[in-house]
């Protein structure tokens, strides 16, 4: 089986710079796994690594689409499979890096998608909060980046989700028994307070870094920027009430961090429930040590 490592984890736990400095240890290349760093236009609230944060690491499905483009796991599956055969190809190791967990575990097992696009029927009769929180158990980052409101798209990413055939038996049953590679998968986490005082820094960060100018420049663009589903993704879609006039830009700042401690919660439990992998604590142990010490191994 092709051999690749993963790092996952939650939001602002050190998982971009830690591959960057794997990648550099092991001759490797990056594979996003971020449903939002794709988005050639979303720069500061995507947190994606910049340019010298890349520090001469190819970075394999960041700046791909625009943001008046939709994105789904299925696209990002057969391409980021590419790119792992691509790398594989150059004598160099995969690391696929993001917080994404549906993509994750939709690249690594045997996930089949419905080439006809005969998406599974979701009871209409479920409430928007019923369809959400199955959405949550599912999908917690797509869940977030969905109002409880637009029921239109709750029910499309439900679809999406069920969509996804796994052969033979449920992943949910038998974590990483369906897998397709070798794969070492790492969860960088620790302890709560402190994961939520790094989140908060981070935003407060993006701010000072002018993610307010870089949202208005795009509302400038884009009149009905809001409207895009790539806008939706939190870090951005709560400027949308700013420019309403409903909010101030400070009750933005704090809805960010609100929205982000949230799915940093909601990371964990998906991945502690739905995919196999080796927990780091990044606040009681090296990252990088620990992974080195452990593909020695493999």
């Amino acid at each position: 089986m092709k051999k690749v490592i993963v790092i996952a984890g939650v939001t602002a736990s050190g998982k971009s710079s830690l591959a960057v400095s794997l990648a550099k240890k092991i001759n490797g290349e990056i594979i996003s796994a971020d449903s939002v760093a794709v988005y050639k236009e979303l720069n500061i609230g995507s947190a994606k690594p910049t340019v010298e944060e890349q520090d001469g690491i190819i970075h394999h499905l960041i700046d791909i689409v625009s943001i008046t483009e939709s994105y789904h796991v299925a696209r990002f599956q057969k391409e980021a499979r590419d790119a792992i055969d691509l790398i594989l190809s150059k004598g160099k190791t995969p690391i696929i890096v993001g917080g994404t967990g549906l993509y994750i575990n939709a690249l690594l097992n045997d996930y089949r998608f419905n080439e006809e696009l005969e998406l599974p029927e979701i009871d209409e009769s479920l409430t928007n909060e019923a369809l959400m929180q199955e959405l949550i158990e599912l999908d917690p980052v797509t869940a977030e980046n969905i109002h409880i409101n637009n029921r239109k798209r709750l029910i499309r990413s439900l679809q999406m989700v069920k969509g996804m055939k796994l052969p033979k038996s449920d992943v949910n049953e038998n974590k990483g028994k369906n897998r397709l590679y070798d794969a070492h998968v790492y969860f960088l986490q620790g302890d709560r307070t402190k994961l939520y005082e790094r989140i908060n820094k981070r935003v407060d960060i993006m701010m000072s870094q002018g993610l307010l100018d870089e949202v208005s420049e795009l509302k400038t663009e884009y009149p009905d920027l809001f409207s895009f589903q790539s806008m939706q993704s939190i870090g951005y879609r709560e400027f949308n009430d700013y420019f309403q006039g409903n909010s101030s830009i400070d009750e933005v700042q704090e809805l960010i961090k609100t929205n982000t401690r949230r799915l940093a919660k909601r990371q964990i439990t998906w991945f502690k429930h739905q995919t196999e992998s080796i927990w780091i604590d990044v606040f009681n142990e090296d990252p990088l040590e620990f992974v080195l010490n452990n593909i020695e191994k493999w």
